[in-house]
């Protein structure tokens, strides 16, 4: 096995690459003790999923040309536990000898892989999950069922429902849904997903089912975190195939991802379920809900 440092970028189509997926699906089940692969791996996809759609929707939510999805022009940065920290895009092949920067403007490299870091990557990961960040400040935890950079889906529902269900002015005029950029956009998100999805399945045992539908509730719950649900139903549905459209609930004056997807952390050693787990009975997870939200 190919250990991994911090903050190391490779080029997005080793996503495709059984052997590469299963090393990193392996780290992560180090990472968090277990030894299950359908667990790590489910683990494992959570976050990179979240990190593949993130610039996705937070662009459609800003009414800004969401970013090209196409593997091949993508870099993605791997933490040590395997886990994927964030994508952004490389050259295209029109500009081979443009250089790939890093958004955090703390790390460059010229090539996939070839990277030097002064800060070790943003984020410190530390035993199961355990981990801080100083982006924004988003979020701190200890608590293994936060889920590390899938940035945790019961702490996702952030804004009030006003805030998320609508969609200003600035927003609707760049992001009509039978725009040809936007439906273009879906369908290289589409694609990438296909690719990535039924490798994934292979190497871990995960269901291929289940790995669309975490993709679904990553896009809701980014959609929120950005502000403006709508533009995580709308690009679904662009996306569209396999993918199921994320839904949304109110709860305490918060909207929260009704989710259709489970992580599996509670399977992991010591670890409890996410709070809006949809195995959870129904009466439980609302009360659950009510709580988190009136924590603010």
């Amino acid at each position: 096995m190919v250990a991994v440092s911090a903050g190391t970028v490779v080029p997005g189509v080793v996503l495709t690459r059984p052997e590469w997926l299963a090393e990193r699906i392996s780290d992560m089940g180090i990472s968090w003790g277990t030894g299950d692969a359908r667990v790590s791996g489910t683990l494992w996809w959570c976050m990179a999923a979240s990190s593949l759609i993130d610039p996705v929707v937070a662009a459609y939510a800003a009414g800004r040309p969401a970013p090209d999805t196409a593997l091949e022009h993508l870099l993605c940065e791997i933490r040590p536990d395997g886990g994927v920290e964030r994508v952004f895009p490389t050259a295209t092949p029109a500009d081979p000898t443009a250089s790939s920067t890093v958004p955090s403007g703390d790390r460059t490299t010229s090539a996939p892989g070839e990277q030097t870091t002064g800060d070790a990557g943003e984020r410190t990961t530390g035993d199961r999950g355990e981990w801080t960040t100083g982006d924004a400040g988003e979020q701190t935890t200890s608590d293994p069922g936060g889920l590390v950079a899938a940035r945790d889906p019961d702490r996702a529902g952030v804004a009030t429902a006003s805030q998320s269900n609508g969609m200003d002015e600035s927003k609707s005029c760049c992001a009509a849904t039978g725009s040809e950029d936007s439906a273009s956009a879906g369908s290289n998100l589409r694609e990438a997903l296909a690719r990535i999805i039924p490798v994934v399945a292979e190497v871990s045992g995960a269901g291929v089912a289940s790995l669309w539908a975490i993709v679904a509730d990553a896009i809701g719950n980014r959609a929120i975190d950005a502000g403006d649900a709508e533009a995580g139903a709308r690009l679904a549905r662009q996306v569209a195939g396999r993918l199921p459209v994320p839904r949304f609930t109110d709860v305490g004056g918060r909207a929260f991802v009704r989710r259709i997807s489970c992580c599996l952390v509670f399977e992991v050693p010591n670890c409890q379920m996410c709070t809006s787990c949809p195995k959870r009975p129904a009466a439980e997870r609302h009360e659950l809900l009510s709580a988190l939200a009136a924590r603010g």
